[in-house]
């Protein structure tokens, strides 16, 4: 109902959506009548997926315009024409509806008991009795993320990118996000000595991400948050939650002031901090960054030349960046130097069958992720696993509309990895008991 609500809403407020309202409404059918299939919805990694690119479908259209000429968008601050704006509304909500009917198929249905709320979903039980490794795991990630920067890069550069460039720093760069999360675990679950270096390094860990001057930078507040809802085994706190998403506006604004500083890295990023001002065209911009994906893949989709089709099993490989031959196209596949294609841009770009057939198989991806964690969250042990899939799932889903397919494609592949690289482990060791059982 609410839905469909705010479909008209944008409807009386710009009658150009109607010729979007009628695959928007399909959408929020197709959502009411798959809600049961795909409970839990805090643990379904398709829901998830399908509700961004619904509101950013619909956010895009309403907002996009209004928004021009607040920057942060990269070098695409342009206004879309109608024709545009409508062609890529559909395209949003045409991928949020074929992702979840598909992924209610490879679902299916289950038996056995399900997670309650929230608070059953992330109750982990006592995370603080890991403390040791996650605290020595979280210095050897750090120490190999500033191999991969360089010590003298970390502090002070002349240029914002740096880095190897390979799927490997690639790999810990996503661990880095996994390892924010742990150490607030720490940080809220232990006192002393212990909760002391975990403080130094989840500072460490921030002072890597603004460096960087990335938009990683605003996923902090959310990763400590969940640290701090995993600590206290599965309990939000409201005015907190609320509090962390204005501070992760405010964290995003951050990294779209570094990039116009004449140096880089830790140092004068912290310096330059002395003159920057929060304020309302500040907000305009991070909300114009926010909704920049939605302008990223309408361009990509609608207005630039047909991509190759042979790009498409390069994007989509899961072999190294050299092997599959991703750096031979990967220049060609941007909208100017600052802003690459977005994945949704590209499965447009393709087609309707191509865009189509992709967003079936993702949706069937998420439908067997979605299965895996049913197995995992039976434990209060393989949860953490669980929530780690879950936490990939959020940085696929918040840059499927900004970055390259490929680029997307990685965390998908490497959440499905580690479920069921867990679910064998489960199966393992269920063998192995039933066999003693038999032989006692």
């Amino acid at each position: 109902m609410g839905g469909t609500l705010l479909l008209l809403l944008v409807v009386i407020t710009n009658p150009s959506f109607i010729s979007v309202f009628p695959v928007g409404l399909i959408n929020v059918i197709v959502f009411a009548l798959l809600m049961r299939r795909l409970a839990p919805l805090g643990a379904s990694p398709a829901v998830y997926f399908a509700a961004y690119l619904s509101v950013i479908g619909l956010a895009g259209f309403a907002f996009t315009n209004v928004l021009v000429g607040s920057g942060g968008t990269g070098g695409v601050d342009v206004a879309l024409e109608d024709d545009l704006l409508v062609a890529g509304s559909i395209m949003f909500f045409s991928g949020s509806t074929v992702v979840l009917i598909f992924a209610a198929i490879s679902r299916g249905r289950q038996k056995g008991s399900e997670p309650g709320g929230a608070e059953g979903l992330l109750d982990l039980g006592d995370l603080g009795r890991f403390s040791a490794p996650i605290l020595i795991i979280g210095l050897v990630e750090f120490a190999i993320l500033i191999g991969f920067l360089g010590p003298a890069e970390f502090l002070s550069r002349p240029d914002r990118l740096v880095g190897r460039d390979s799927s490997f720093e690639a790999v810990f760069q996503m661990v880095a996000l996994g390892a924010v999360v742990a150490l607030a675990i720490v940080v809220f679950s232990r006192r002393g000595g212990v909760k002391f270096f975990a403080v130094v390094l989840l500072a460490g860990y921030v002072a890597y991400f603004i460096s960087l001057g990335t938009r990683r930078l605003a996923l902090v507040p959310l990763l400590i948050l969940i640290g701090y809802i995993l600590a206290r085994r599965g309990k939000i706190p409201v005015i907190g939650a609320v509090a962390t998403g204005l501070l992760a506006l405010i964290s995003l604004s951050l990294p779209l002031y570094f990039r116009g500083l004449p140096m880089h890295g830790l140092l004068p990023h912290l310096e330059g901090l002395g003159t920057f001002v929060w304020d309302l065209q500040v907000f305009a911009t991070s909300a114009n960054n926010v909704l920049a994906g939605f302008k990223i893949s309408t361009l990509t989709a609608f207005t630039q030349p047909t991509i190759p089709l042979d790009a498409l099993w390069i994007s989509i490989n899961p072999v190294t960046g050299n092997t599959a031959g991703w750096y031979e196209i990967a220049r060609t596949l941007r909208l100017n130097q600052f802003t690459p294609y977005s994945a949704i841009g590209e499965l447009g770009n393709y087609g309707p069958p191509v865009f189509a057939a992709v967003f079936a198989g993702i949706g069937l991806l998420l439908g067997v992720a979605q299965r895996l964690n049913d197995l995992l969250f039976r434990e209060q042990l393989w949860k953490l696993v669980g929530v780690a899939a879950l936490g990939l799932t959020f940085v696929f889903v918040i840059q499927f509309a900004q970055y390259n397919l490929r680029s997307n494609m990685r965390y998908l592949y490497l959440m499905l990895l580690i479920q069921i690289a867990a679910v064998v482990i489960i199966r393992l060791r269920d063998w192995s008991r039933q066999r003693h059982e038999v032989r006692g």
